[in-house]
């Protein structure tokens, strides 16, 4: 009788990967078509062709799914606008942050229009109070955690709004609208 073998964790970490690749998939095209709170799972996995009992192994529920997506975004966005923030030029940082977003048009339009703008927001929120625990060549004239609620909350607000526009301005243009708004009058940034 031929010994049977258990399949190579690596086999297993890419299956999983998959599934939870095709669970944000049919996430984005069912927020695409309707609110995030007319989604139901069994709706869901149909869609990514992935069994009811599955979609469980990875998610308690739809909101850490959704959350699950938002950060897979805010990370890929992350590693793209970083290297500039990192040179500590706002201007460019929002640059950087915008082409991203519009190079991504299609998913960000759906995750910050479609319901899923909370999560990014709490996503984006823990992520730049990371950042700016980091930050150490710019100050402002507000308490650390009030300015870091404020330019994130109105950064998705200024997102959200672009991606609503009929005919989006652009990239240029805001970027340094947010600029304007989070670095020279709201933090009023400068040197230490």
């Amino acid at each position: 009788m031929p010994e049977l073998k258990s399949k190579p964790k690596d086999t297993m970490g890419l299956r999983s990967q998959k599934s939870r690749e095709a669970l944000r998939g049919a996430l984005l095209s069912e927020l695409g078509e309707k609110t995030f709170q007319d989604i139901t799972v069994k709706e869901l996995t149909a869609n990514a062709r992935i069994g009811y009992a599955t979609f469980f192994r990875h998610y308690e529920g739809l909101d850490e799914l959704l959350v699950d997506l938002a950060k897979e975004q805010i990370d890929k966005m992350v590693y793209d606008v970083l290297p500039v923030m990192e040179q500590q030029d706002t201007l460019s940082a929002c640059r950087a942050m915008c082409t991203f977003i519009h190079d991504n048009w299609t998913v960000w339009s759906i995750l910050l229009t479609g319901g899923a703008s909370e999560s990014i927001r709490q996503e984006l929120m823990q992520l730049s109070t990371n950042y700016a625990g980091l930050q150490t060549q710019f100050s402002s004239t507000l308490p650390d955690d009030l300015g870091i609620t404020l330019s994130v909350s109105t950064t998705i607000e200024l997102l959200i709004w672009w991606l609503r526009q009929a005919e989006p301005h652009p990239i240029e243009e805001l970027a340094q609208l947010i600029n304007e708004i989070i670095h020279t009058r709201l933090l009023q940034s400068r040197k230490a």
